[in-house]
């Protein structure tokens, strides 16, 4: 089991609120063409800790 860390001033989002937030797909919205280009949605509050990668030419949530 992984250990989650407590971070001071950040919520970790488990899968079923990253669902409720992304529509139930993981799929966060924007288009990309590869995972260098997700990664600015890390400067999005709220999602500073989350992992993005590229798949299918959109960013997903880890």
């Amino acid at each position: 089991m992984k250990k989650l860390m407590q971070l001071k001033g950040a919520e970790i989002l488990n899968k079923e609120a990253q669902k409720s937030i992304n529509g139930g797909f993981g799929i966060v919205g924007m288009y990309c063409y590869s995972g260098d280009e997700c990664s600015i949605l890390n400067s999005i509050p709220g999602f500073e800790h989350e992992e993005f990668y590229c798949y299918g030419n959109y960013c997903h949530v880890a």
